[in-house]
């Protein structure tokens, strides 16, 4: 299949090249260890002694290329890393990720703050969580390296998991003594090998990255590249979020998924090139009813021996109808709209998706298509989220006085929707009515806090008598009312805004 057989291609160092790249040299003043060779035999004190073999193993650096030999600089990704990327950039995967790119997109980045941990502070404390937040808010949003905002980057981090199953950010420091991170940068998830036991327990250094490993458009051997050690704070680290496996060190993503499904499509499309030359079908098939086999051999072998010239055919009558059955077309022109659909509905199903959710049934309308939305966001886009939730923490985590405070805060997406929010105006206007919540309550749960922290707009006198029903269930505020001498204490309160509820 062609996209696979590319990535293979390219995955595959060109072994036919004149000038091949130099061996660049390693400072061993740079962390780098001399290799030295010995002979099996060595002289000590003057005598010649061998050397016992060790039961421990040395991982071979030199044998094959950056994403599938060697284990000296971490775990290798496989030839599967590319594949996947391919498969990602096809028009039905780009659809996919500007789907999920519009869910995350235009979110305000908040802070929810962790109630627990700000009651244990005091007012400096508390003053410098105020003052971190704006800090913290300017780093995220940018602008980071090449003039990109934080919506840039959510873009290339979704393509990435989506894909290769890794997305990397890496934290940039200010020269000098300023903050520990000013700002943000991709890194190509090809270039970075995690180093980790069978475990997933960290080596060191915890991960490699080589950023001239596809130099000249293949990967390049490991003896060609000089790969740098990165540490934990080196790196913000995403993954796909439906992608850990037991059997395997690097995520299981959407791509590689829909590429194990490829193959077979592949290995079908092969059989079928075999049988038909030129992926074609036969224009037609001639059925001859109530003939013996023998005569069905004959008139094979005289088509046959007519193929050069149609006038060479012999036309013989007798009892037995001949029946030309039209088929016509290639494989290719009868079923292409059929195989797009299909192609499209599996890179759907890696993401746990059906046709329905994304409205491409005609009994979608707009009573289930709310519904459907939400089933949308909650099985992609809301575990995407979370992913940028927790980079967004460990990027606060480079702050000493976000550790110190004990981290007061989660940095999120916040997203508004106005169906959402006039269902949760419903839901707390039921918990008012009902009595499970004060006036003051639900204002403040509705967002405005400076409307519920003022005393002054829930009181009202009533026959000389000040009557706070703010603060009382409505159950509770109807009976002080009507002690009060309200003369329709059942009535609808005031807002406390001077607006209608």
């Amino acid at each position: 299949m062609g996209l696979l057989d590319d990535a293979g291609r390219d995955a595959t160092p060109d072994a036919g090249d004149d000038d091949p790249k130099p061996t660049p040299t390693r400072d061993p003043a740079a962390g780098a260890v001399a290799r030295l060779a010995r002979a099996s035999e060595v002289d000590v004190a003057g005598e010649s002694v061998t050397i016992e073999r060790p039961d421990t193993t040395q991982p071979d650096s030199e044998t094959g290329n950056w994403l599938t030999g060697g284990d000296a600089y971490g775990l290798p990704r496989g030839i599967d890393a590319i594949e996947n990327r391919q498969i990602v950039q096809t028009s039905a995967m780009q659809s996919i990720v500007n789907g999920i790119v519009d869910q995350l997109l235009g979110g305000d980045l908040a802070f929810l703050d962790d109630e627990d941990a700000l009651d244990a502070l005091g007012p400096q404390g508390m003053d410098a969580v105020d003052s971190f937040k704006p800090l913290l808010r300017d780093v995220l949003t940018g602008p980071h390296m090449g003039d990109e905002d934080l919506d840039d980057l959510v873009t290339a981090a979704v393509e990435d998991m989506l894909g290769v199953g890794n997305a990397y950010w890496q934290p940039l420091s200010a020269e000098g003594d300023g903050p520990p991170v000013v700002a943000l940068t991709t890194l190509d998830p090809l270039t970075i090998r995690h180093n980790y036991d069978e475990h997933g327990y960290p080596e060191t250094p915890p991960y490699w990255q080589a950023a001239g490993a596809f130099a000249g458009g293949t990967v390049a051997s490991l003896g060609t590249v000089d790969p740098v050690p990165l540490e934990s704070d080196d790196l913000i680290v995403m993954r796909y979020p439906k992608g850990n496996r037991s059997y395997k060190r690097y995520p299981v993503s959407a791509a590689w998924q829909v590429k194990e499904w490829l193959e077979i499509l592949a290995n079908s499309t092969t059989h079928h090139n075999r049988y038909y030359s030129d992926n074609e079908i036969p224009p037609g098939m001639l059925q001859i009813v109530d003939a013996t086999n023998t005569t069905v051999e004959n008139i094979k072998n005289k088509v046959q021996e007519a193929s050069g010239d149609p006038r060479d055919m012999p036309v013989v009558g007798g009892d037995a109808p001949a029946n030309w059955i039209e088929m016509g077309g290639t494989a290719i022109n009868l079923d292409i709209i059929q195989e797009q659909q299909w192609f499209y509905e599996l890179c759907l199903g890696s993401l746990g998706l059906g046709k329905a959710e994304v409205g491409m049934i005609e009994d979608v309308n707009r009573a289930n298509g709310k519904i459907e939305a939400e089933r949308v966001f909650k099985r992609v886009g809301g575990p995407f989220g979370k992913q940028f939730e927790q980079a967004f923490v460990e990027i606060a985590r480079q702050f000493d006085v976000f550790r110190e405070l004990g981290e007061p805060f989660t940095p999120t997406l916040a997203y508004t929707d106005p169906r959402e929010e006039a269902a949760q105006q419903e839901r707390l206007r039921q918990e008012f009515e009902t009595g499970t919540i004060t006036l003051k309550e639900y204002h403040r749960r509705s967002g405005n806090e400076d409307l519920a922290s003022d005393d002054d707009r829930f009181t009202v006198a009533i026959g000389g008598e000040e009557v706070d029903y703010g603060a009382h269930p409505w159950p509770v505020a109807k009976r002080l009312l009507a002690a009060a001498g309200a003369t329709d204490p059942d009535a609808a309160p005031p807002p406390g805004d001077g607006e209608g509820e």
